[in-house]
């Protein structure tokens, strides 16, 4: 535990206080935590809740991740992978049945969990990824689906011209 013979920082030896009185800390404490503690410190007040919470079990998930395409309307800097749109025939898209056989690979194995991220295709719209998630769903319903990012989501919604509460429920 913590304690202010070993933290010098006394707002953050006070976040470990809190941390430890199951007290929940503030938005801009939080942010103080994350421009100020070392990694080491940070990681013993997240261990102590995870042990409050779990005891001394740790729960792993199984994944695998499709990337139905690296074709992009956008150059974000942080996409190391991405195609522009313009150059498209140097990137891959996979169809609806590339996917399907991907997650069909998977069915003898313990995985828990499909990851679908990718680009950002205009013509891989929320109709057509409605139809795959459709199908995941059918040939593996107990899989967990994680899929797409803010801005994929973003894309898919204003391109179909819907609202994000009716999507929700899509």
């Amino acid at each position: 535990m913590l304690t202010s013979e070993t933290v010098t920082d006394t707002t953050l030896q006070q976040i470990a206080d809190k941390v430890y009185a199951s007290k929940r800390i503030t938005p801009e404490e939080g942010i103080y935590l994350y421009q100020h503690a070392e990694l080491g410190f940070a990681g013993e007040l997240a261990n102590f809740i995870r042990e409050k919470k779990n005891g001394n079990n740790t729960y792993f998930n199984r994944n695998y991740h499709i990337e139905p395409t690296n074709v992009c309307i956008f150059s974000c800097k942080f996409c190391s992978y991405s195609q522009e749109y313009k150059h498209k025939e140097e990137g891959w898209e996979l169809s609806k049945q590339q996917i399907m056989d991907k997650v069909l690979s998977y069915t003898d194995d313990a995985v828990t969990e499909v990851h679908i991220v990718g680009g950002v295709h205009p013509k891989m719209d929320i109709n057509y990824f409605a139809d795959v998630l459709r199908e995941i769903k059918k040939v593996r319903p107990n899989l967990h689906i994680k899929g797409f990012t803010a801005v994929e989501l973003d894309y898919m919604i204003r391109k179909a011209k819907m609202e994000i509460k009716k999507v929700c429920n899509f």
